[in-house]
């Protein structure tokens, strides 16, 4: 059973980040612009 389980994983890792057309694709977009609203944040609690 953990055979499988690591299968599965080294199959999900790369189509998350390769394929365009992959849901992990799209979770790596709304995290970037995430990050990108909280460095605003940031910026402006600085200023």
């Amino acid at each position: 059973m953990d055979a499988k389980k690591t299968t599965k994983r080294k199959i999900k890792r790369p189509i998350g980040k390769n394929s365009l057309t992959s849901p992990g694709n799209k979770t790596e977009i709304s995290n970037s612009f995430f990050h990108r609203i909280i460095s605003l944040l940031k910026k402006e609690e600085l200023i």
